[in-house]
């Protein structure tokens, strides 16, 4: 009895010592503008779909992708991190020589176990906000595999694996815990 007792009080212990692994049911979104230090982006707080859909409408979308264009810092963005799923959707807006507006949408999502990448990102190429729109809904409703359907529709930018800044976001993660 007393082993029995022993054992549930060190998982016990176990458990509460690693808060950023456990799952929190929350959205928190962030953006960084063109002239920001993409270093010191932190995350502006909890939203749900119809709130992030409203920030994506106040957003200078071609303000700032001008701006990025003059300054060439970085690329203004606005993201949305599921912290349950531990996923991402971001937007980043760019223009062409002719002035018109394009984004670059991407989804992080975990890998897979056992490799070196903590998560993989990837990039597609997307001219229609309204399509957009179906895509951040789709992530709110963390409805997995209709967003990629829907990625897939577009063409690719890139694939890449990212092993930077997961200490960064687990600590963004533990405000929310």
């Amino acid at each position: 009895m007393r082993i029995a007792a022993f054992f549930l009080l060190c998982l016990g212990l176990f458990s509460c010592g690693m808060p950023a692994n456990r799952p929190v049911d929350v959205f928190v979104w962030d953006q960084l503008l063109a002239h920001e230090d993409p270093n010191q982006v932190e995350p502006v707080g909890k939203c749900d779909v119809d709130g992030f859909l409203a920030e994506m409408e106040r957003f200078p979308w071609h303000d700032q992708a001008d701006e990025a264009l003059k300054i060439r810092k970085n690329s203004p963005t606005l993201s949305v991190t599921d912290l349950k799923s531990d996923r991402s959707f971001f937007i980043s807006p760019a223009v062409d020589d002719k002035d018109r507006l394009g984004y670059f949408v991407g989804y992080v999502y975990p890998g897979e176990k056992g490799t070196r990448a903590r998560r993989y990102v990837s990039m597609y190429e997307v001219e229609q906000m309204e399509a957009i729109r179906e895509m951040v809904v789709l992530f709110f409703r963390r409805d997995e595999v209709a967003l990629k359907r829907l990625l897939g529709k577009f063409p690719k930018y890139m694939d890449a694996r990212d092993n930077t800044d997961w200490g960064k976001y687990l600590k963004m993660k533990q405000k929310f815990i």
